[in-house]
């Protein structure tokens, strides 16, 4: 049986309770499904600060990246410039920021933090750990930091390789 929500999908039987891992779907899968959860627990924690999860991604850009362009926005969120505006318009009208013309170039709007936008970065940073807490219970510190290496490894490999068509 398929279950999408837990990533678990299994084409054989529990031996005496233990899983046999050689049955579990494909590594893609499985990232996906962690993904889903990572993102839906996320969500779910965000909605306690009054933020949806991509809001907070911005926020914590702009914590390490004050007053970006729009486009740089947009670059780093990985959305179009028209999305990006519609989350900076949203958290502008929390006061979290403040677009502000470019001295150099009054053409261009730069995105600053404002004091509450400072204030709530502490509460993202919490969720975020919570969550990071959650996918790693149990894990020794010593998987945790083989996990990370093998994740970083994934993503430079799917980074660097052009897409290939599928066979």
């Amino acid at each position: 049986m398929l279950n999408y929500l837990t990533g678990l999908y299994f084409m054989g039987k529990a031996i005496n309770g233990q899983v046999d891992i050689r049955h579990l779907a494909g590594i893609s899968h499985l990232m996906v499904c962690i993904g889903r959860l990572q993102a839906s627990r996320t969500d779910q924690l965000m909605e306690t600060i009054g933020l949806y999860r991509g809001q907070a991604i911005l926020l914590m850009i702009l914590s390490h990246h004050d007053g970006l362009m729009h486009s740089d926005i947009s670059d780093k969120l990985g959305i179009s410039p028209a999305a990006a505006t519609k989350v900076i318009k949203r958290l502008e009208a929390l006061n979290y920021l403040q677009r502000r013309s470019d001295p150099a170039d009054e053409r261009v709007s730069r995105v600053f933090l404002q004091p509450e936008g400072w204030a709530v970065i502490h509460k993202i940073r919490e969720v975020f750990g919570q969550v990071d807490r959650v996918m790693l219970s149990g894990f020794k510190k010593d998987e945790e930091q083989a996990l990370r290496a093998l994740l970083i490894r994934v993503r430079t490999n799917l980074s660097a390789s052009p897409p290939e068509p599928a066979e």
